[in-house]
């Protein structure tokens, strides 16, 4: 899981000014759509006839979530709702949207979470917050880990010298230079004991002492032993394994698809993909090759479909290896829904399923589309796009 980084918005607070925003004129709508729109330097929102629903008076603005949107005005962030009515004052530095009811705020340095009616329900002095994961954020004070709800309560107080998130309802976290587990009651599930360790994940978790990895069970029993030089956590009920050199797996019980190839990545969906001689294929639980290692990289299969390179070029597999998106991309994106971003020369579009390019190769940079649309860059300007290519957005 990825935390906020500081550096991220240190640009942000080179100037502070005092700002306020002039009253907004609401148009009539058609619908019930807002889409982030560009008019030169300003923003505001259309709907998806592009027909102005909110007028354009923003130095930034962003797609709903949670029924407020997230808008900036000089260098500070604020929220308004679809009334156009100033939910959250334009006060911060930096504000994520909106997720399970909480944004993660920065003002002078530090980080804290509001709610939906802007209440600072922590206080703003963390100097990290994690995003939530299994209802918990992992946050940093003075140098120290612990965790807070989605109402703000600190429900694990900063002890920790480190700490990974929630997973399964328990946490790895770092004591006095040992790692150990505990839940979500703040209680120790495995007493700190480890040099390292991972999330538990479908009942197990990675652990390391005295240079190598092995897995413990959820009352903290050695069930692998601690063999690995490296490794990952379960996925779909084998971990990937790194012994003396050499790549393999292991199931609950510690039984081996012998670890013979030179690299490999995690079960998904049935199939994983391994390579062997410098070539990367498909093997199924049984160990059987089931797609020959023929390609210069292979990714996990999402969807019936797995990202392929051969030399320099991009496409995509079935499970049965049939080329289903030509290998011919400088880069392609995951399927998103169902197009997928695809770079051809210097610039970037979106196909469909049956390979057609839908969107034009004509954007500096792309996003995968959320919620019908995806956010783009030309000429380093940014704005919105729909699946139809439709832009929200006027030069």
């Amino acid at each position: 899981m990825k935390t906020i980084l500081k550096h991220l918005f240190i640009s942000l607070i080179v100037s502070i000014s005092i700002l306020s925003l002039c009253p907004c004129r609401v148009f009539a709508q058609e619908n019930g759509s807002f889409i982030p729109y560009r008019q030169g330097n300003l923003w505001g929102f259309a709907n998806a006839e592009r027909k102005i629903v909110i007028s354009l008076e923003y130095d930034e603005t962003s797609p709903f979530s949670e029924n407020l949107a997230r808008v900036k005005s000089g260098n500070r962030y604020g929220f308004i709702d679809t009334k156009i009515k100033e939910i959250i004052p334009y006060k911060y530095y930096y504000a994520s949207h909106f997720e399970q009811g909480v944004s993660v705020v920065y003002i002078n340095g530090r980080y804290g979470l509001i709610n939906h009616q802007g209440i600072e329900i922590t206080p703003i002095h963390y100097e990290d917050i994690s995003f939530f994961r299994d209802g918990l954020a992992r946050v940093k004070y003075q140098g120290l880990y612990g965790f807070v709800n989605t109402k703000g309560e600190e429900i694990v107080r900063p002890r920790y010298e480190m700490a990974g998130n929630f997973y399964e309802g328990i946490a790895p976290v770092q004591l006095n230079g040992r790692w150990g587990f505990i839940n979500k009651e703040n209680m120790d599930v495995v007493l700190p004991k480890y040099d390292f360790a991972l999330n538990f994940r479908e009942g197990r978790a990675a652990v390391k002492m005295n240079g190598y990895w092995g897995f413990i069970d959820l009352n903290g029993q050695l069930v692998i032993p601690f063999k690995y030089e490296s490794l990952e956590s379960f996925y779909e009920g084998y971990a990937r394994v790194e012994y003396q050199g050499r790549w393999g797996f292991v199931d609950y019980k510690g039984q081996q698809i012998p670890p013979i190839y030179n690299a490999a990545i995690s079960f998904s969906e049935g199939l994983a993909a391994v390579n062997l001689n410098g070539l990367w294929g498909f093997i199924n639980a049984q160990a059987q090759l089931v797609i020959e290692n023929k390609f210069s990289f292979a990714g996990s299969f999402k969807n019936g479909l797995a990202k392929v390179r051969v030399g320099a070029l991009w496409g995509y597999i079935d499970k049965l290896g049939r080329e289903v998106i030509s290998i011919k991309y400088i880069k392609i994106n995951s399927f998103q829904e169902g197009l997928a971003a695809v770079q051809i020369g210097d610039k970037w579009g979106f196909i469909n399923i049956h390979d057609q390019v839908v969107i034009p190769p004509i954007y500096d940079t792309v996003e995968d589309f959320k919620g019908g649309i995806s956010r783009v860059s030309i000429n380093q300007k940014y704005g919105y796009i729909n699946q139809q290519g439709l832009e929200f957005f006027k030069n």
